[in-house]
């Protein structure tokens, strides 16, 4: 059973994104996806020998050190006793620029791995959590509201007719009207609310501690600015918005997502440009 909320605007309910492009998001327990998962988006040491390149830097360094004396004698003047201490300092030095360049590598490695943790975390094109980190995000919250015995809610956001609006106005055109509604979504919700973009035009935002009741309210508020918001030079656009809350709705995140997404597929149902809750 389904309740519904807000706005009817439109015809017959249209294909959701959400089931062919979340087949490979781990969404039931464990809450959070596997370390091998994370092992693919971040490079360590052994990836790319490390240890080797310490070695080698240093030996560089140390060969540097020993041959540089040898090459400057000529060209140095010494007292005598000065010539040993000289070789020692040269190696010291050279030692020292080894380690100096693994510690370039190893900042250079570091630069990488946020810049891979970036890649894997956000939608290139609205900046918001991709569908991944939707998965971490959405188990992480769960498992809090689990320990605290709080209330999460979900919602489940799909554009009417996007697939129109593309075929009008080109994929540029769409492009950006998607980045629009992306503003427009974290525009509506609170800072400790987390929005995401799950598939082509669907987006989701998690509620942490939200009841059911307040999480219809967002809902309406996402709906109304996207609805009421068109930026100059970009067709108006609406979206259908489905909630569901955990524990009262589902006691896992596969169920509650499917719940959340029944609400919005009755919201497309209903007219579109609508708000709908699951009800049990």
């Amino acid at each position: 059973m389904i309740a519904h909320s807000g706005h009817q605007a439109g015809a017959s309910a249209e294909g959701s994104v959400l089931a062919a492009s979340r087949t490979d998001v781990p969404l039931a327990a464990p809450w959070a996806a596997s370390a091998d998962g994370d092992r693919l988006l971040r490079l360590t040491g052994q990836d790319v020998a490390m240890g080797w390149v310490l070695a080698v830097m240093i030996a560089f360094g140390i060969a540097v050190g020993i041959v540089f004396p040898f090459l400057v004698s000529p060209l140095v003047s010494l007292r005598p006793g000065e010539q040993d201490a000289f070789r020692i300092a040269c190696v010291v030095a050279g030692f020292c620029v080894g380690g100096f360049a693994y510690g370039v590598a190893r900042f250079t490695l570091f630069r990488a791995n946020r810049r891979l943790a970036c890649l894997a975390a956000y939608d290139g094109l609205t900046g918001l959590f991709n569908q991944r980190q939707f998965a971490h995000a959405l188990g992480a919250e769960l498992q809090r509201a689990q320990r605290n015995g709080q209330q999460t809610s979900l919602i489940i956001a799909d554009l009417d007719h996007f697939k129109q609006v593309k075929d009008l106005h080109g994929h540029a055109i769409g492009d950006e009207a998607l980045a629009a509604v992306a503003r427009d979504v974290v525009a509506s919700v609170r800072p400790f609310d987390i929005a995401c973009r799950i598939g082509g035009e669907e987006f989701a935002v998690i509620l942490p501690q939200t009841t059911k009741g307040e999480g219809l309210d967002i809902a309406e508020r996402i709906r109304a600015r996207v609805a009421l918001t068109a930026p100059e030079g970009l067709p108006a656009v609406t979206l259908s918005c489905g909630v569901a809350a955990y524990p009262v709705d589902a006691g896992a995140i596969r169920e509650l997502v499917k719940r959340a997404d029944d609400a919005m597929y009755e919201a497309k149902a209903a007219g579109r440009n609508t708000v709908c809750a699951w009800t049990a």
